[in-house]
């Protein structure tokens, strides 16, 4: 682990390794809090765990089941006020397994996920009621990462348990491990020493590059705001280690059935989570953990109790991989499928494009899931490419690569209860995407720019002319080139740590847009039918709104 970790460190900025077998510890702490100032790493260094933190929910659950007040099979509905206003729309029952498993259906969102300066401390009642979140897939049908599932998970910890999350998991997680030095609120608020220490670490991108800003706040909190020392989180793992799982849990039965897998892989026995943490395909079996990123830091934590081997890595670095995926494979080996006696298919059925399911599938953040998709194409008979990598069939519908790391060596196609094709892969399903339906969106897309290409030129020529006959069309293609802004600003906004409420007067503009267009469109087609005269740049200007009209439509670009 030393040789590999010097073999990176001229990509690395920082880290902290913590490496458990039985009772013998490894430490390893490499490169700089602060490059700029030189502060280096060393155990007083505070780390933001991201998604880890998500562990922590997933435990307090586990202890509420344990004390018999939450039934991981129960309606959740049936733990929520009876005014909470909850993201469900099927009708089905949304359970706490569920929401582990993240198949309760709800798609994501890119605004409120991580905000600079918000304007105020909202309850985490509020956040959840006020999140851009819908459920769009039936419940239990689909695999889709949930940070709301997750922070409503512990809304639930809140309201059978009678406290404050963040007073639950310092009760009940924090204090019986002495986790003395972790934070759990969103601005460090609940420990003053965390919350100074993390202004001595900066975070970096992958080539060590200053993110700046890099302080920002997670509205939900629960589902990835923990910030600690390694130390800390080195206690909770060797706990979840642990042959009866004291002190967190009173029956030895309850940490076996933490580490219980809850979902499988589609037409396999292989395991894909055990409530609400992840398999990690490995040489060793049963290993699961869980992943973690911010705006600035990344990290990993892995557990295999039959062995009693952990391992985690926290770095400053932006969705680093090398360290937090590398390491751990370096620990429980490359997954080594075994053999399997079905007669091998024709890789040619799961051909075809793919797109995450994770992503927002309503509203204009669902134009993302464009940029996401990735096609599998045959190799041979038996064998796929997909994203540059190459996989080898290891059962029917199973496909593995070596390739990547060993978190994302698995694939697996299957079809799903209304007969479409679904690809299994770690965190998330991939849904088939028709390619009629992938040309007909990317051809909207090139026909918006072409639109708005020609009405910015129209403009250039305008103002070169000085004068214009019909201001009808001149006022459309003013109006093209300002609605191409302000989608490009929404975007921008979207990927910049902000809220959902802080672009909803763009959007709102968007659909002013909508209606002088429908207005300006109708006065030129009038003027040509009561002159008698079509005009080729009448209909040029028809066209080009009717176009982005489309776009701004069919993507939900509105409020």
């Amino acid at each position: 682990m030393e040789d590999y970790l010097k073999e990176h460190e001229d990509t690395t900025a920082g880290a902290a390794v913590i490496m458990v077998n039985h009772d013998e510890i490894l430490y390893l702490m490499d490169g700089y809090a602060d490059r700029e100032k030189q502060i280096r790493v060393d155990e007083e260094t505070v780390f933001e765990w991201g998604s880890i933190s998500k562990v922590l929910v997933w435990i307090s659950v586990f202890q509420l089941a344990e004390a018999g007040k939450i039934d991981l099979n129960e309606d959740v509905a049936h733990y929520l006020p009876p005014d909470f206003r909850l993201k469900e729309s099927d009708g089905r029952p949304v359970t706490m397994t569920h929401l582990m498993n993240h198949t309760a259906g709800f798609d994501d969102s890119y605004t409120d996920l991580m905000v600079l300066n918000p304007f105020e401390k909202t309850s985490l009642r509020g956040v959840l009621e006020a999140a851009d979140i819908r459920q769009v897939f039936p419940t239990g049908q689909v695999v889709a990462y949930s940070n709301y599932g997750a922070a409503l998970a512990a809304y639930i910890v809140e309201e059978v348990s009678g406290m404050d999350y963040r007073e639950y998991v310092r009760t009940h997680i924090f204090e019986p491990l002495y986790m003395t030095k972790t934070a759990i609120d969103p601005e460090q608020d609940d420990h003053p020493w965390v919350k100074k220490q993390r202004r001595k670490i900066q975070g970096y991108t992958e080539d060590r590059q200053l993110i700046e800003p890099n302080r920002y706040v997670i509205p939900m909190y629960p589902a990835g705001s923990v910030t600690g020392v390694a130390g800390d989180l080195q206690k909770l793992m060797q706990s979840l280690l642990s042959e009866d799982g004291d002190p967190l849990f009173q029956d030895p039965q309850t940490i076996d059935s933490l580490f219980w897998p809850s979902l499988y892989y589609p037409g396999t026995d292989v395991p894909r989570v055990a409530n609400g943490l992840f398999f990690l395909p490995s040489a060793s079996g049963s290993t699961f953990g869980h992943g973690g990123n911010t705006f600035a830091f990344s990290s990993s934590i892995f557990m295999n109790r039959a062995s009693g081997t952990g391992v985690l890595v926290l770095t400053n670095m932006a969705y680093e991989s090398t360290l937090t995926l590398g390491i751990p494979e370096l620990v429980f080996g490359e997954y080594a499928p075994r053999k399997s006696d079905a007669a091998p298919e024709s890789s040619s059925r799961w051909k075809g494009i793919y797109e995450p399911a994770r992503v927002p599938r309503h509203g204009f953040s669902q134009v993302y899931g464009l940029f996401l998709r990735s096609r599998a194409e045959p190799a041979g008979v038996h064998d796929l490419t997909m994203n540059g990598l190459s996989y080898s069939q290891m059962m029917p519908g199973a496909y593995i690569t070596k390739d990547d790391f060993s978190a994302y060596a698995l694939d697996v196609y299957s079809d799903d209860v209304e007969g479409n094709k679904l690809l299994s892969s770690g965190q998330s399903d991939l849904l088939y995407i028709p390619l009629l339906q992938h040309i007909l969106e990317w051809g909207a897309i090139v026909l918006a720019l072409i639109a708005v290409l020609f009405s910015s030129v129209f403009m250039v020529f305008i103002l070169l002319k000085r004068k214009w006959k019909n201001r009808f069309a001149a006022i459309q293609h003013f109006l093209n080139v300002l609605v191409c802004l302000n989608v490009a600003w929404i975007l921008y906004k979207a990927g910049s740590m902000t809220s959902y409420s802080s672009i909803q007067p763009f959007l709102s503009a968007n659909l002013l847009y909508v209606v002088s267009s429908f207005i300006i469109s109708g006065c030129l087609l009038h003027q040509m039918w009561k002159h008698k005269k079509v005009k080729l740049i009448g209909i040029l200007t028809v066209l080009t709104a009717i176009v982005l009209v489309g776009n701004i439509l069919y993507w939900e670009f509105y409020f």
